[in-house]
């Protein structure tokens, strides 16, 4: 690690590339369950006549812009925010996965040479030609997410790869093929509420042979996710499953409660309204099916009823506590982070029942619904990727380098000859300040913490030592420097104190300094 820092009060650096990822990830899996959905459709386009066949060009112009303007624009910053942020780990990702990153490119030049031949060139090419090109266009985007995914699980499970450095060896990793089940499974859920979404208010006659397969690919996306989450967890190292159920159940807590009643209360209110909504459709002479689906939604009305009944009193002690967590919150810690992870990996029931319902009663559906689910699953797609992420803490690339880009072998060598005397950018920033105490302090604080740490914003240190007086910021950083996880509590969370004795004493000082001590 021998970059220069940025140092971005507040927000903290790390966030602007948490930002960045899940809008792009979002897209990037929305296209290739588009690309898939709108294959099929392209299969079945001689059925809808010329009307089908110009709706399905618009929408793999909508598709292009999607891909080509968003998913690219946003993939560009995420390259541009991880330089910046960690440099380091940039680095040795290209090198290590070069010939990858090749493919991967490779598979996106075709993905938008097809799509611009579907988009633009549709009418001059015959019905098969059509199918080739799309079916073409979501083979590459399908594979483009295959090359990516090898990448991505490489930093969680890098397999024997530390010790081979192969590429293939970290390429075909344990979560390799849960991992992309899963995201497979995303793709498809997304794709298919994008496809529910532009259907909604298309003519009668297109409108049935649009929204059934787009239904089908959410609940199959939603099959296939669930049971590949579980893959995925059973694949990650025992140490990592303890970590994440231990903080799972920490962030729960009284939060259980108010999320039992609020989810109640709301299904009640939804279930209430649909059935009302049912019996006057019914009233005004609508079909023997919406008459049913109000008997169905009032008895889940009842249902409702009851459990608030039996859980109420839970959920409203629980709901005391939820108003001092928000006061409290400011940008979400590690707890509340995964609060708010878990209500958008539940958001995921609420695409399961407007794709079920398109699927029984297409009047069921509007636009409006379907975009809500939409964004919806893109915030529980969220949730996956902020668990995945703490998931490999406190390494970016696990057991290789750490969050901070310094690689696990390289911590002894810093804490026998010094970090500022092996670091020039460090050296330079102390210098800068006139080499103080200090300065040399905060030379180290900037190197070894910023990553995951601010002075006073998200995960500040200015609010967590607060109470420390000078001598204990001093035996706390000293405290970190052990390699022993008995001696070091903090080891599996955070990365060890990568320096002389003498280093983290300058270093304990600055924090201490942080609160005028």
């Amino acid at each position: 690690m021998n970059h220069p820092v940025w140092d971005l009060p507040g927000l903290g650096s790390g966030w602007i590339i948490g930002i960045i990822s899940i809008i792009h990830v979002s897209i990037a899996h929305l296209v290739v369950g588009v690309g898939a959905w709108l294959a099929v459709m392209e299969s079945r386009s001689r059925e809808g006549g010329p009307d089908m066949a110009l709706w399905i060009q618009g929408r793999a112009k909508a598709l292009l812009w999607l891909s080509g303007i968003f998913g690219a624009g946003t993939g560009v910053g995420i390259w541009l925010s991880i330089g910046l942020v960690n440099p380091t780990a940039t680095q040795h990702l290209i090198r290590a996965f070069v010939m990858a990153w090749a493919i991967e490119w490779a598979l996106f030049a075709g993905e938008m040479a097809t799509l611009v031949g579907l988009a633009y060139f549709y009418h001059r090419l015959k019905p098969n030609q059509r199918a080739v090109l799309a079916w073409s266009y979501a083979l590459c985007a399908w594979l483009s997410l295959v090359v990516i995914n090898g990448i991505i699980t490489f930093m969680l499970t890098p397999g024997t790869w530390p010790t081979t450095h192969r590429m293939w060896d970290g390429f075909w990793n344990a979560t390799y093929l849960p991992s992309l089940l899963l995201r497979t499974g995303i793709a498809l859920v997304l794709g298919g509420l994008w496809g529910l979404a532009v259907s909604a208010k298309i003519p009668s006659t297109l409108r049935d042979r649009a929204l059934r397969p787009a239904s089908l690919f959410v609940l199959a996306g939603l099959v296939v996710a669930a049971f590949s989450a579980w893959f995925y967890f059973h694949e990650l190292s025992s140490a990592t499953q303890v970590a994440l159920v231990d903080a799972l159940k920490l962030a729960m807590g009284d939060f259980r409660g108010f999320l039992i009643g609020l989810g109640m209360v709301l299904g009640l209110a939804v279930v209430a309204f649909w059935g009302v909504m049912s019996l006057a459709l019914g009233a005004l002479g609508w079909s023997v099916g919406i008459r049913k689906l109000a008997v169905v939604l009032g008895l889940m009305g009842l249902l409702f009823a009851a459990l608030i009944y039996a859980f109420g009193g839970e959920a409203w002690r629980a709901l005391q506590h939820f108003g001092a967590w928000l006061k409290g919150a400011g940008i979400p810690g590690l707890t509340h982070g995964f609060r708010w992870a878990l209500m958008g990996l539940g958001a995921f029931l609420v695409p399961a029942g407007v794709a079920l319902g398109t699927l029984l009663w297409p009047r069921f559906l509007t636009r409006f619904m379907a975009t809500v689910a939409l964004l919806l699953a893109c915030w529980g797609f969220g949730g996956f990727e902020w668990i995945r992420e703490v998931a490999r803490k406190p390494y970016v690339i696990r057991e290789v380098m750490y969050a901070n880009g310094i690689r696990k072998d390289q911590v002894e060598a810093y804490q026998k000859g010094g970090f500022l005397a092996q670091n020039v950018w460090a050296r330079t920033f102390a210098a800068s300040k006139g080499d103080t105490d200090l300065a040399k302090g905060e030379a180290l604080f900037r190197a070894q913490c910023l990553a995951c740490h601010t002075r006073d914003g998200y995960r500040s240190l200015k609010r967590s030592t607060a109470k420390f007086a000078q001598e204990d910021a001093i035996a706390f950083v000293q405290l970190l420097r052990e390699l022993d996880p008995e001696m070091n509590p903090y080891l599996d969370k955070m990365p060890p104190f990568a320096g002389t004795d003498e280093e983290a004493a300058l270093a304990g000082k600055y924090l201490a300094s942080l609160n005028g001590k």
